[in-house]
């Protein structure tokens, strides 16, 4: 787009009124000592100030405001990081006349010509993490820098300056790499502490099994979890009064008449396989005891030592 868009002869005629500007297009009559009349908003010369103003060439100038755009990634100053840079820039023809004289008509190539030697090198003095500070610097330069001025003398304002600045696309999808690994160390975490939980509650279930003498239940809770073995082990190895209390219940079940000897046998042989610390001695003949059913000897003991 060019400001101004035709240059023609003025032509007096007597039949023919001056031709009327618009909102949207302004005329500005030079006459030979280059004096510069702008007919703006509607308005219209009279055919007598025209014959009076010895006016030679009339300019057609586009009033409308036109945007430049610029959107592209430079690099920032941290080494190997991108900005992704979007800028609009609106301007507008404020006084026609002044574009005239300073023959600024084609401005907004000069915009587009020189606009990205400014914004990468710009870009080179802010880190990545910097991206609304180096906003706010491009929206300031636009609005206080010389070249506003130099704008303002050509007769034209910079109406508007919009600047979006976020991070290059490969450095977004690395950083959303790192963010998907916090949140999975995030989610890990949690369930770990949920699986801890649950572990401390089985081991409290499988103490108070084995506190009880129900070692059936302590069976199968153990084989249900590894890590509360562990923690019940632990439990039996540094409370006295539990591995006392555990102790009791293996000499009453060994001391049950009411089970026989096979069966008795095979609880010992499981909870020795599921709790391997328990004092539950497989093949030795001491403390032998009779139990109902067959009359066979138990091929298991308490032992009451660690």
């Amino acid at each position: 787009m060019h400001f101004i868009e035709d240059v023609k002869d003025v032509k007096f005629s007597f039949l023919e009124k001056p031709p009327a500007s618009s909102m949207t297009h302004a005329f500005v009559y030079v006459n030979h000592h280059n004096e510069y009349y702008a007919v703006k908003n509607g308005e219209r010369l009279s055919r007598s100030e025209l014959r009076i103003g010895k006016y030679k060439k009339v300019y057609t100038i586009n009033m409308q405001q036109y945007t430049i755009t610029y959107k592209e990634e430079v690099p920032s100053a941290t080494r190997g990081r991108r900005f992704s840079i979007n800028l609009s820039i609106d301007i507008a023809v404020e006084h026609p006349e002044r574009l005239v004289q300073q023959n600024a008509g084609e401005i907004n190539t000069i915009f587009k010509n020189n606009l990205p030697f400014w914004v990468e090198s710009e870009a080179r003095f802010y880190p990545i993490d910097e991206e609304m500070s180096f906003a706010r610097h491009i929206e300031e330069f636009f609005q206080t820098s010389k070249l506003s001025k130099v704008l303002r003398d050509a007769g034209i304002v910079i109406r508007n300056v919009r600047v979006l600045i976020r991070q290059g696309i490969r450095d977004q999808r690395h950083d959303e790499a790192i963010a998907d690994l916090d949140r999975n160390a995030e989610l890990s975490a949690y369930q770990e502490a949920l699986d801890l939980e649950e572990d401390r509650r089985i081991s409290a279930a499988i103490k108070e099994a084995l506190q009880a003498g129900d070692f059936i239940t302590a069976g199968k809770l153990g084989e249900k979890n590894e890590m509360a073995k562990r923690l019940v082990e632990s439990e039996f190895s540094q409370n006295q009064a539990f591995k006392f209390e555990v102790n009791k219940q293996l000499f009453n079940l060994i001391n049950d008449h009411s089970i026989n000897q096979f069966e008795a046998e095979q609880r010992l042989a499981r909870l020795k396989k599921l709790f391997p610390y328990l004092p539950v001695n497989e093949g030795n003949n001491n403390g032998k005891k009779q139990i109902s059913g067959p009359r066979r000897e138990r091929l298991s003991y308490l032992n009451k030592g660690d």
